[in-house]
């Protein structure tokens, strides 16, 4: 309970869901999910997943996942994964909002496979479920805020 400590010390700490026993809550809360979630890591027969009729379409997936779509931001986000192997967790949300819900409407397994491949801190239920998350398949259904 190191952490405790040094949370009592801190001058206005953050609070979850931003601060650091925040994102461990949605660690647990991630692993627990994968654990007892068949196919977790897929559309497929995932039963909290919501089977959405995605886009193939491989030229775009591929522009993406080279860092060549055309928006600097999503480029440079991009471009940063392939040299690096890591990226800002809000570049990572939006580049995951731009493969999914936001512009290209591709599946976000497509988005999974591209991060466990690139990502050096890639962890499968975490990824799995962010994906997830923020292209509106589970645990979060609301599009727009």
């Amino acid at each position: 309970h190191e952490l405790d400590k040094i949370y009592a010390k801190a001058k206005n700490p953050s609070q979850p869901p931003v601060s650091l026993h925040g994102q461990l809550i949605w660690r647990e809360f991630f692993y627990t999910t994968a654990a007892q979630v068949p196919n977790f890591g897929t559309m497929a027969g995932n039963r909290i997943c919501l089977q959405i009729p995605w886009y193939k379409n491989s030229e775009h997936l591929q522009r993406w996942r080279n860092g060549e779509t055309g928006f600097p931001w999503i480029d440079a986000i991009m471009t940063q994964l392939q040299k690096e192997g890591w990226i800002h967790h809000l570049a990572r949300h939006s580049v995951a909002c731009f493969l999914t819900r936001g512009d290209l409407w591709i599946s976000w397994e497509e988005g999974l496979k591209v991060f466990e491949e690139l990502l050096l801190d890639a962890d499968h239920s975490l990824n799995a479920g962010n994906w997830m998350w923020l292209s509106a398949s589970a645990f979060f259904h609301q599009y727009f805020r």
